[in-house]
């Protein structure tokens, strides 16, 4: 082989390597290119649902708050049908013993009547979430029950927050399983399917079938175009009670509220009713809530003649509508 053909073999092998590069670089090129890219859109794609998620919880926040405001404005007599615990309760006046002239004959006096026992009922909407577990530990710390409305949550973290609520001594109610409104209340058999799976849901992770139902924007929501009575009507039918609030602690209003001010609501709230059920909610992105429940608990059970109770069978439901038939009645 002459020099001359010797370098041109170089010169070829050198040509055959750099293509062999460009080959592999290509090829590498065109296996990372479409796997860097699906990181990059399941990244966005995880973002955008988490967006979605907090957006959602904000619109159902906003709807529960609007419907509280109504509810509080029912209050005052602006709204038909109101069926809240609002009496004042005077206490008996003291009468005074009759001047007999000798103490040996003064007939007793008449024991006073006992006060009624305030029943105070905690409840909260829309969990469980990464909130309810931080509830349920400082409702054990203070041995209270409450009643919590939940939704329909998948996943071992929800089974076993719903299992817990239960061994724990609460009360296990029914929000919604979606808590879409233009889905839940497009008709009463859409309400009844979606109530009916969370019921279901439910009893397959706890043993427990709820009794319990609160709408999602309480029963004096300005959601549904169908009448409200048509969904209590179907409640009745299949002995399902279903409760409003008389005091919103005003955590779902637009703005985060500090802790001190949802105390505060919930305090001035109370006035004098004999029962009284305060919303609350367990969602995500309400952390004030948990922050103000131990001075709420605490401020309530230095109430002299007053209860905290979970809602049983025995609550006086508080109902901001009544049904079609109560109001024929």
């Amino acid at each position: 082989m002459t020099a001359e053909k010797a370098v041109q073999s170089a010169a070829r092998r050198k040509r055959v390597q750099r293509l062999k590069r460009l080959i592999i670089l290509s090829l590498m090129t065109a296996i990372l290119t479409p796997t860097v890219l699906c990181v990059i859109l399941f990244t966005r794609l995880h973002i955008l649902e988490k967006q979605i998620d907090r957006l959602e919880t904000a619109v159902a926040d906003m709807q529960e708050e609007q419907a509280a405001v109504q509810a509080a404005g029912t209050n005052f007599g602006f709204s038909e049908g109101v069926v809240f615990n609002l009496e004042v309760v005077q206490p008996p006046a003291a009468e005074e013993p009759e001047d007999t002239g000798s103490a040996e004959d003064e007939p007793e006096a008449d024991m006073p009547e006992e006060e009624p026992v305030r029943k105070v009922y905690l409840t909260f909407d829309d969990g469980p979430s990464s909130n309810t577990n931080k509830i349920l530990d400082i409702l054990a710390q203070y041995d209270v029950k409450a009643t919590f409305f939940v939704v329909g949550k998948e996943g071992e973290w929800a089974e076993d927050a719903y299992r817990r609520i239960v061994e724990e001594g609460h009360t296990l109610g029914m929000h919604s399983y979606t808590h879409v409104y233009q889905s839940i209340y497009a008709s009463v058999d859409a309400y009844a399917e979606d109530l009916n799976r969370l019921r279901d849901y439910l009893y397959e992770v706890t043993g427990v079938e709820s009794q319990f139902v609160r709408f999602p924007g309480g029963s004096s929501n300005t959601v549904s175009d169908i009448s409200m009575r048509e969904f209590i009507n179907y409640l009745n039918e299949e002995e399902i009670t279903y409760f409003d609030w008389n005091v919103s602690s005003g955590d779902a209003s637009g703005r985060l509220l500090e802790a001190e001010e949802i105390v505060a609501n919930c305090i001035n709230g109370m006035g004098n009713k004999n029962t009284v059920v305060i919303l609350m909610h367990d969602a995500a992105g309400r952390p004030t809530t948990v922050e103000a429940l131990p001075a709420l608990i605490e401020r309530i059970q230095e109430m002299e003649n007053t209860e905290l109770l979970p809602i049983t069978d025995d609550t006086l439901p508080v109902q901001h509508i009544k049904s079609q038939e109560e109001t024929e009645d």
